[in-house]
């Protein structure tokens, strides 16, 4: 077709963008591309819903040397069309001369999922991921068994079962169900949840490298029995960085040895601490609990650490492996690989290592000798050197113990704290409104709810900074907790000020209750004024 005839065309039908396309390509055959810019140029922003017409647009645009243009085109067919493999892979070439790797792998990775038989994206994802030090990926891809150098070994290799309950005891999470890792249809390691009880059988598997397995640590009751640290390059700068191998090198560097430094800072507590090398540039430092321990406390034992821990001083990836992983607005389960198995991204084995890095020579023998950290070590850890600042004078001590002698809700509350659970809300401000009037208020509550999980000091002392006059009332107790008191004995005897309200601070000191003001209902303080004597059985209505 000529010039003329597209050009009578574009006449008759001035807003269909193909024949702006068409008479672009004809004077770019032609040799003559500053008309067929011009074209570009104007015409490419004509409105259209069909993602071919902006595919063309984008090779026009890429036969011309205009990047920038043809990613446009692309991304717009893509946000039209986006299961078409071809479009992915414009853009992936697109990325890939630019450098920009992290979204040439997304698009290449997806090219390969649309189109498994695209040998050409195939190849260029297995360079790039040779360059991030992922070989196993790289020669899945290829389509090449990865293969172990061969070691004469006289002694051959036998996993007894007694190691296994070991292992599968220090490694313990929930009851049902495990994680398998494999090479997904993109190419990238995924993992899958495997509903079963973890065995002999795989135990044995993820140790000789057939299988890789994962642990989900996190139970139902929001309970763990390991934490790790995972210390590793940020993906994006990894990424920014994949033809400089000097540079990653020295990151990796400055991985390990902060890595050191956590290490240090929980062994100079008497921490019990484990390092591992997980077969790629990151580190993983392990910690063994001697039993299930909450989630809050695990969380607040691993962030005291860092806090305790010298910063690393560059731009390194922190973060703790728990069990659990953010989705969206929410939360999912997120499964822990396994230790002395075979990392499926770069097909090297996991070691626990040195503090040079070397690998010990028995694994199985270091793992046997793993000592479990107990519950009183991680709360005097917590406690660490602001134990002193926390101490409370022998007076505050004594007005607790008759508050928790007078008071049986108040002492269920305290004794359940000091067991190291969870406070409910109501409890929080049924203490926060009684001891956090007493002489020393702030440390009394320091001293009380340091062995909460949630337990954090700057927290505690903000919220006795902004208590307000008047601490709560017997009847308010009643209400904010109706099961607690309702089994409870209540035998309180003291004698409430005129024109004050019963609480369990009138044990303490009646000066401690403010005076109700003298506008408040006459038939309130009447009803009040009734039970100034003797306190029992007060309804719920009864509100200070």
């Amino acid at each position: 077709m000529t010039i003329s005839d597209i050009e009578s065309q574009i006449k008759t039908d001035p807003f269909n963008p193909m024949h702006h396309i068409a008479l672009a390509k004809t004077y770019l055959e032609d040799g003559d591309e500053e008309r067929a810019r011009k074209i570009i140029a104007i015409k490419r922003r004509l409105p259209s819903k069909d993602p071919i017409v902006h595919f063309e647009w984008g090779r026009l645009c890429e036969e011309l040397g205009m990047a920038r243009q043809a990613r446009e085109s692309y991304e717009q067919a893509i946000a039209l069309s986006p299961n078409n493999a071809d479009y992915h892979f414009r853009l992936a070439l697109l990325f890939y001369e630019k450098g920009a790797w992290e979204k040439s792998l997304r698009h290449l990775e997806k090219t390969i999922v649309l189109s498994p038989q695209n040998l050409e994206a195939k190849k260029m994802l297995a360079s790039i991921y040779e360059e991030l030090g992922l070989s196993g990926l790289a020669d899945n891809l290829r389509g090449k068994e990865r293969k172990t150098a061969f070691t004469p070994q006289t002694i051959s290799f036998e996993l007894k079962e007694k190691d296994t309950s070991f292992l599968l005891s220090l490694f313990k999470g929930r009851d049902i169900g495990y994680a398998q890792y494999q090479i997904g249809t993109s190419g990238n390691v995924i993992h899958s949840y495997i509903n079963g009880i973890m065995g002999f059988e795989e135990v044995s598997k993820h140790i000789k490298g057939e299988e890789t397995y994962g642990i989900y640590p996190l139970r139902s009751d929001k309970t763990l029995k390991f934490a790790t640290i995972r210390i590793r390059i940020p993906w994006k700068r990894l990424l920014l960085n994949i033809k400089n191998e000097g540079f990653l090198a020295l990151s990796e560097d400055h991985v390990h040895h902060y890595s050191k430094r956590i290490i240090a800072k929980a062994m100079e507590y008497g921490i019990s601490v484990y390092f591992e090398n997980p077969g790629d540039r990151e580190r993983r430092v392990w910690f063994f609990f001697e039993e299930f321990i909450p989630l809050e406390l695990a969380e607040r034992f691993l962030n005291t650490l860092l806090d305790k821990t010298e910063s690393p001083g560059v731009d390194l990836s922190i973060d703790f492996l728990l069990g659990f992983k953010g989705a969206g607005i929410g939360w999912e389960d997120h499964p822990v690989m396994l230790p002395l198995g075979i990392n499926r991204g770069t097909g090297k084995r996991c070691f626990f290592i040195d503090e040079y890095g070397t690998p010990y020579e028995d694994q199985l023998l270091l793992v046997k000798k793993i000592r479990m950290i107990t519950r009183n070590e991680i709360k005097d850890f917590l406690k660490g050197t602001d134990k002193v600042s926390r101490l409370v004078s022998n007076s505050s001590i004594h007005s607790l113990k008759r508050l928790e002698q007078k008071c049986p809700v108040l002492e269920e509350i305290i004794r359940k704290a000091r067991s190291g659970r969870k406070l409910r809300n109501e409890e929080r401000l049924v203490v926060f409104f009684t001891l956090g009037f007493l002489k020393e208020g702030a440390k009394i509550l320091q001293n009380v709810l340091e062995d909460c999980p949630d337990y954090r000091p700057n927290k505690v002392n903000r919220m006795v900074s902004r208590l307000k006059d008047n601490p709560i009332s017997c009847p308010k107790i009643r209400e904010l907790m109706p099961e607690t008191t309702a089994y409870l004995p209540c035998n309180c005897s003291f004698e409430i000020p005129k024109d004050g309200y019963p609480s369990p601070l009138l044990h303490i000191n009646p000066n401690l209750i403010p005076l109700r003001e003298r506008k408040e209902l006459k038939d309130e303080r009447s009803m009040v004024e009734g039970q100034r004597l003797m306190v029992k059985g007060v309804r719920p209505e009864m509100i200070g």
